[in-house]
């Protein structure tokens, strides 16, 4: 059985760190590029969705509690959304507050509503963003940033052949 050379080492410290930085990234950033095109208030959205749990996300604003979002599920149901204290708005590609979630129990379509006192809004579908998403990506993030450290730390600190 071979060993791992020392001295190659700090090379696949910064090998592992940059995949869990990487893997951190997608982990937080990922929702946001999963959405449905954005629709204004008042119009009505037909998305196809996949059975499970999706998010409704509104433009941000401090009226979030005047918005109302109602619409049909692709069983005939009416979508009860739900408030959830653990879903987190999307930051990129565009900022969007978490207005709550539903569940389809059927793949299909859905129609979805929102209106609300907010000048220019709109409102889109995606998966949902939670807290544990987040503490998720948190920790592979400092998970890489300690593997990246410590690799540099060793290819710094290395032993020098002697001339």
């Amino acid at each position: 059985m071979s060993e791992l050379r020392p001295r190659r080492a700090w090379l696949l410290l910064l090998a592992i760190g940059i995949l869990s930085l990487a893997a951190a990234a997608f982990l937080a950033f990922s929702p946001g590029f999963r959405l449905a095109p954005p629709t204004p208030f008042g119009e009505t959205m037909e998305v196809e969705l996949s059975a499970g749990t999706h998010a409704v996300y509104v433009t941000p604003s401090d009226r979030w509690g005047d918005i109302d979002c109602t619409g049909t599920v692709a069983d005939g149901g009416e979508v009860q959304l739900r408030p959830d204290m653990t879903q987190q708005g999307l930051l990129v590609p565009e900022a969007w507050d978490a207005q709550g979630s539903f569940v389809t129990d059927t793949e299909g379509t859905t129609a979805l509503t929102c209106d609300g006192p907010v000048e220019g809004g709109r409102f889109t579908v995606g998966p949902v963003q939670s807290l544990f998403d987040i503490a998720g990506a948190a920790a592979a993030g400092v998970l890489a940033v300690v593997l990246l450290v410590l690799g540099v730390i060793l290819r710094v600190a290395r032993p020098r052949p002697r001339a």
